[in-house]
């Protein structure tokens, strides 16, 4: 941790120094957007649409086109046709082009200021990591997109990579003892997640068919069902992941027809509190818990919410 703060303390640093946002607001504009925009559409040579200029600066498309409005009101981009005339091809215009040049000056003094206070092996070894770093970024935001959930199959060989990944992170990462029964229900699937003619037990995988992610739904009666086995690997924690996993149990229970869903999980899982928190989750007491309840003797705190 103490190395992700102080990556997060020297990134906000570098973004300070430099010193976008002290651009002179006569300039592209009074957001650091506006001066992000004119780059992006500047090395587009030959033109780029809204919903691309929106993809690259994570922006959605209905903002991205306010911003591209505003722009062209101010007379530094222009809309062109293209082969499909649906979208248009933006481009600079003469004083969006000086907009830009004031843009590059700005950065490329901040820039050379820097380097002066570097010898040459420095300069190359710093271009070197942002490049990796930035790719890094980029790979991390965007793995998510290959991720796909899957309904379980009779499989063994996938059972038991799904045990597999839950082990990992229960015996490495929770450091739970790990028993032979802890994840039986997982290998025999059919005697707690079949049920209604369907396996209610989904897992994720990424681009290599990798699982990243598993989640089950247990019947507890007609009206009630329970979360089981609940797990995302750490790479894709923060990404998305476990609510696309969550929002699948919540379809499946309305199908079912519950009205209600339960979970149990470890006191030392503070991001795990937080996550059910959040996702509209109620802590309850234990003497609550309906009756079927399947509870693991590894739980300590538990939640509900309706469906």
């Amino acid at each position: 941790m103490d190395q992700i703060h102080t990556l997060r303390h020297s990134s906000r640093k570098l973004v300070r120094e430099l010193g976008i946002i002290q651009l002179d607001k006569s300039l592209a504009g009074p957001t650091p957007q506006h001066c992000h925009v004119i780059v992006e559409i500047g090395e587009a040579r030959s033109g780029i649409t809204v919903s691309k200029l929106a993809e690259l600066l994570l922006m959605s498309v209905s903002a991205m086109s306010r911003l591209i409005q505003s722009l062209i009101e101010r007379g530094l981009v222009e809309a062109k046709d293209g082969i499909d005339k649906r979208e248009k091809f933006l481009v600079l215009t003469s004083t969006g082009k000086e907009e830009l040049k004031n843009i590059d000056d700005f950065s490329n003094a901040k820039v050379e200021g820097a380097f002066a206070y570097l010898t040459k092996e420095d300069q190359a070894e710093i271009i070197r990591s942002i490049q990796k770093y930035a790719e890094a970024l980029e790979k991390s935001r965007t793995q998510l997109a290959y991720v796909k959930i899957h309904t379980l199959s009779t499989s063994r060989p996938l059972r038991r990579q799904i045990v597999q990944m839950v082990e990992e992170i229960q015996k490495y990462e929770i450091e739970v003892t790990v028993t032979k029964e802890l994840n039986t229900c997982i290998l025999r699937a059919e005697e707690t997640f079949y049920y209604n003619n369907s396996y209610n037990f989904w897992y994720a995988t990424n681009n290599e068919g990798t699982v990243v992610g598993c989640i089950g739904l247990r019947k507890i009666d007609d009206m009630q069902g329970q979360l089981l086995k609940f797990f995302v690997d750490k790479r894709f924690r923060g990404k998305g992941l476990a609510q696309k996993l969550l929002a699948t149990v919540e379809k499946a229970a309305s199908k079912h027809g519950f009205s209600e869903i339960w979970v149990g999980t470890l006191n030392k899982l503070a991001a795990t509190e937080q996550f059910y928190l959040k996702s509209g989750f109620s802590p309850v007491q234990e003497k609550k818990l309906p009756d079927g309840f399947k509870k693991c003797y590894l739980d300590v705190l538990f939640y509900s919410r309706f469906v």
